[in-house]
């Protein structure tokens, strides 16, 4: 495309736009492969070649730049392919559910939400939920907020409790407000240093923590370097609760998780009286910009705030 060139009409390219050009550019833009574009459309090689062609003649737009043994996606493909992926994700779940309907049931509705969501919120949520709508199908992921938000632009959630952690976050989505999160600094209860009450004596011992970037992980790294302390460097990273009350349970492993869900495991686990300097910001309600939710979707999302005040029984 040179400069001072349009783009066609919105109606041309709809009406000349195919899940064929979806699927080609989103394959070849993980792979860079032809071949491998060829397998998956199940065409030969100089089809799919004709398709690439094609879809960059509808669009007006060179999408990739070719060598002789391989393509390679510039700026304006990887744009066309993160809309390419966001549409082949929305037509699979419409497949899903509109199966689902045809078999009598009532749709999917698809969360992500990090761990402290899933102590009590958004459990009692989901009961009401499953009461109003019990054919209803709930795809339930618990993960970190950067990986949450990077599969919701991605359109692979309804919606998803968490919080921003990247500079563009605002831009590409909406967010209300929930709770707060407490954090604790925690040990097995027969921990040899379960009295320890700064984080100078813990600074030998393993940990483990969420994975970097994340705002639990920051606010630690925060912690220690306040404390003119440089970071364990026996570490291991993950973002599953389940492998962090575990691990610490069974061996001399420290980590941070929001307090509720430290205390919930009763007297097996002992936080320590270590002050992390803030707590993290409240997490919320996350859902892309400028996209209708579905109705399963928006009424979870009204009780998740009726629960929030108080407003279901």
């Amino acid at each position: 495309m040179e400069p001072g060139d349009t783009l066609p009409p919105a109606s041309a390219l709809l009406s000349r736009l195919r899940i064929k050009h979806l699927r080609l550019i989103d394959v070849l833009a993980r792979t860079g492969s032809l071949r491998r574009i060829a397998a998956a459309l199940n065409v030969s090689q100089p089809a799919a070649t004709k398709i690439l062609q094609d879809l960059e003649e509808v669009l007006g737009v060179q999408l990739f730049d070719r060598s002789p043994r391989a393509v390679h996606i510039n700026a304006m493909g990887e744009f066309v392919a993160r809309y390419a992926r966001r549409m082949l994700q929305e037509t699979e779940r419409f497949d899903q559910d509109l199966q689902v309907l045809v078999q009598g049931g009532a749709g999917t509705l698809t969360i992500g939400a990090i761990m402290a969501a899933c102590t009590t919120l958004l459990p009692a949520a989901l009961v009401e939920l499953k009461r109003r709508r019990p054919l209803l199908a709930v795809r339930l992921i618990e993960s970190s907020s950067d990986r949450l938000l990077s599969d919701l632009e991605k359109n692979e959630f309804d919606l998803v409790l968490g919080r921003f952690s990247r500079q563009h976050h605002p831009l590409a989505f909406d967010f209300v407000p929930l709770r707060g999160e407490a954090l604790c600094v925690f040990v097995r209860a027969d921990h040899p240093s379960a009295r320890a009450g700064s984080l100078a004596p813990l600074v030998g011992l393993p940990w483990l923590l969420q994975p970097d970037l994340t705002p639990t992980r920051m606010l630690v790294q925060e912690a220690f370097a306040a404390a003119g302390l440089a970071l364990p460097r026996n570490v291991v990273e993950t973002a599953s609760i389940y492998a962090t009350l575990n691990l610490v349970k069974n061996s001399d492993t420290v980590a941070v998780l929001p307090r509720a869900v430290v205390q919930a495991e009763g007297p097996t686990l002992q936080t320590l009286p270590i002050e992390l300097g803030r707590d993290l910001s409240p997490f919320g309600i996350v859902t892309r910009k400028a996209v209708e939710l579905t109705p399963a979707a928006a009424e979870m999302k009204r009780l998740l705030l009726d629960l929030q005040e108080g407003a279901v029984p």
